[in-house]
């Protein structure tokens, strides 16, 4: 009889055993069931609106001419070239599989008659009158690289027509994150600056806009949670004047034979209106 109800107590205690074990696979496969339901967006899972991006939309280049810092034969050297519809270029101007634009200004390269700097800049194809109407430059940007000089022009209201070597108004990033705005007090002479906004990053995406409506101009800019604006006039002596949008590279060091220097930006977003 002892031994008989030895045998039994190994046999319950192996049968709890054995229980104990499918209902712990039973919780594992349950819990293995509930995670692959929440990966593959069953009914049970989060919304897949919760987590997923929409991708960006396209930069468009419609309405716009593009300068690069390469003559008319493609040598880093001499005249500027423009090229008339504005197309990618790579290595100047590249297109992303997101949709953005990347441009590259190298210091070596080619400039136009009345600049020493040369550049991978947007053209405007629509001018406007300075000091008429309401007409806004919106652009977001990523800096990557700076030029030696440390000075990258984004944005400009510039001259267009008979007048395309004056600027107006240049907004400026510069080396300590600062964006600058730049206006001219007259065609031939003097300038004024007001900061729009410090501590920009590198690698880091903001925004800008530039807008003049009749006599006046606004620059703002933002960043994360910082915003900035400055406001000035369009000085009487361009009221008048053919001017017109540019934007993207305008690197602010001079021309010389280096092969590392240049800036490097990505554009997001850019319109014009």
């Amino acid at each position: 009889m002892k031994d008989h109800d030895n045998l039994r107590t190994l046999f319950n205690t192996g049968r709890r055993r054995r229980a104990l074990v499918a209902g712990a696979g039973a919780l594992a496969l349950t819990g293995a069931l509930s995670v692959t339901a929440f990966l593959s967006g069953s009914a049970s899972a989060a919304p897949a609106h919760a987590t997923s991006k929409s991708p960006a939309a396209a930069v468009s280049l419609s309405g716009w001419n593009l300068t690069l810092p390469v003559d008319s034969s493609g040598c880093q050297c001499g005249s500027a070239t423009e090229i008339s519809p504005a197309t990618v270029k790579s290595p100047w101007l590249v297109r992303n599989s997101d949709g953005s634009l990347t441009f590259w200004a190298p210091t070596k390269g080619a400039h136009t008659p009345h600049s020493l700097h040369p550049r991978t800049e947007l053209v405007s194809t629509a001018d406007f009158t300075a000091g008429s109407g309401t007409h806004t430059l919106t652009g977001t940007f990523v800096m990557q690289k700076l030029p030696s000089a440390n000075d990258i022009i984004i944005g400009q209201i510039h001259g267009g027509g008979s007048s395309s070597a004056i600027p107006l108004l240049m907004l400026h990033y510069r080396n300590n994150g600062e964006l600058v705005v730049v206006t001219r007090k007259n065609p031939t002479s003097g300038s004024t600056s007001a900061t729009v906004l410090t501590g920009v990053p590198m690698n880091a995406a903001f925004s800008y806009t530039i807008t003049q409506s009749g006599m006046k101009m606004t620059v703002t800019a933002t960043y994360g949670g910082k915003h900035g604006s400055a406001v000035v006039p369009v000085p009487s002596s361009f009221r008048g004047m053919d001017v017109r949008f540019q934007a993207g590279d305008y690197q602010q060091t001079n021309a010389n034979n280096s092969s590392t220097d240049g800036g490097r930006l990505t554009v997001t977003a850019l319109s014009q209106s």
